[in-house]
């Protein structure tokens, strides 16, 4: 008993020796310091310490004696100024997503304010959801705000830029600005935080009897009374599986012969339609090539081989999945749907800023500050692989827009069976999160494996 007894407090001291105490003591010079022991991975014999300095009546009881007692005396080391990192304090990094840190040039920012938006308010019971009084209130408060940020950031970088305002999904301005003055725009009281614009890539969907919409619809239930917005490429509204006419020469007069066609900019009394009842287009014909440049008419750009059409289009999505949702031949085609235009006319990109307009559409289609017009549900087939519920302000809306009442469906994405894959914004806990479906034509891609012998043969091959 009496070897183990020695080995424990021999361990014990060990132990308690080489946590060095920290110790305080008066210096000649009259100043008070704090020693801490300096890590050291040399010689035991190694004592040095690091010595800083503390302001007068910081250390009670320094008397020189170096004991452990008196390191439980220490008080009043309370910072007189907050740390600072490059000009920017603590409490405003915390406001930041690391992803702008070190960023240089313009940069396309989501700022979030401290006020409620009007989702926010309703979440919260603070607001009635039927109350269209105190609805105008809570955005009225929240415009205000914006209002001094936006000048705010202006007084930082003259060339800053709003690209878009919203009240009732967030609180919340999109902008233009030097990624220098974002650290300052940061510590900002009315800031609640700043993120990146994020853009997504679009998801083609699929195949609607394989998933049982067939058997749906035969049970009475075709969507009827159902208002879907369908946030995409716009919806061609001429098309026969909307209603339309389906030629090439109700498409023209619709959209013109080119990206550059005024006419893809006006409704010219051809829309909306009975089946497309509304929308709105959030990023016109150009960007990402250039600005974003709404307007009011979201016909999709879809067709190969529009006359003199330079740019080239490169929809046709948005009027795939409206056509799966809600088409002649669709999943529930007495639905009604709205057409609201977030993804280029020329590339496969979807803008995060017009994603955030999209869904303050959603809950207020009219835009009269009352959201009993609210739609039932949001489609969203485009998302990010490997997301999470907190990456981005547009999954945070997910969540808030469901105060409203308001069924998000959004894609999880195309990227086959791999651990932790889904897409955001469907990673938010309201959102119906909808997995890519293979259909029985689907091909399975094997790799075979020839060599070393003892493993030879086929294996699903993921990429």
């Amino acid at each position: 008993m009496k070897r183990p007894l020695f080995v424990l407090m021999l361990v014990t001291s060990m132990i308690l020796s080489s946590l060095a105490p920290v110790f305080a003591q008066d210096s000649q010079d009259g100043q008070h310091k704090v020693y801490l022991p300096a890590v050291s991975s040399g010689s035991a014999n190694n004592n040095s310490a690091t010595e800083v300095k503390a302001p007068a009546g910081a250390i009670v009881g320094s008397t020189g004696d170096r004991t452990h007692a008196q390191s439980l005396m220490l008080s009043g080391l309370k910072l007189d100024e907050p740390i600072v990192r490059d000009g920017v304090t603590r409490a405003s990094l915390r406001k930041l997503s690391p992803t702008l840190l070190g960023a240089n040039g313009k940069v396309e920012v989501i700022v979030r304010l401290t006020s409620p938006s009007v989702g926010e308010s309703i979440a919260s019971g603070s607001v009635n959801a039927s109350s269209a009084d105190a609805q105008n209130a809570v955005s009225a408060a929240a415009a205000s705000q914006q209002a001094d940020v936006i000048s705010a950031a202006q007084s930082l970088d003259g060339s800053a830029k709003t690209l878009a305002r919203v009240t009732k999904v967030l609180n919340a301005v999109a902008m233009r600005i030097d990624a220098a003055s974002i650290p300052a725009l940061a510590a900002n009281p009315n800031v609640k935080s700043i993120k990146p614009v994020v853009n997504y890539e679009l998801d083609l969907s699929e195949t609607v009897p394989y998933i049982g919409g067939t058997a749906v619809q035969e049970s009475g239930f075709d969507g009827s009374g159902i208002d879907v917005a369908v946030l995409d490429s716009g919806i061609d509204y001429t098309h026969v599986a909307f209603g339309g006419a389906g030629t090439a020469e109700a498409y023209t007069a619709a959209y013109g012969e080119g990206t550059a066609d005024p006419r893809n900019t006006t409704r010219d009394g051809l829309f909306p339609t009975a089946k497309v009842v509304e929308g709105y287009d959030f990023v016109g014909e150009v960007w990402p090539n250039g600005d974003l440049a709404p307007d009011d008419d979201p016909i999709d750009c879809g067709i190969d081989g529009i006359p003199n059409d330079e740019a080239g289009c490169d929809g046709g999505h948005g009027s795939h999945v409206a056509d799966i949702i809600a088409g002649a031949g669709g999943v529930a085609p007495g639905a009604n749907l709205h057409a609201v235009k977030v993804c280029s006319a020329v590339s496969t990109s979807c803008s995060g800023v017009a994603i955030l307009q999209g869904l303050e559409y959603a809950v207020d289609p009219n835009g009269d500050g009352d959201s009993d017009d609210h739609v039932d549900v949001v489609n969203l087939s485009l998302g990010s692989v490997y997301g999470q519920a907190y990456d981005s302000d547009d999954a945070v809306l997910a969540d808030i827009v469901s105060s409203f009442g308001v069924l998000i469906v959004a894609s999880a994405g195309n990227s086959a069976d791999k651990f932790y894959v889904t897409g955001t914004p469907a990673a938010a806990p309201s959102a119906l999160s909808v997995a890519q479906t293979e259909v029985p034509s689907s091909k399975l891609p094997l790799m075979r494996v020839v060599s070393p012998e003892s493993i030879a043969g086929l294996y699903q091959a993921t990429y």
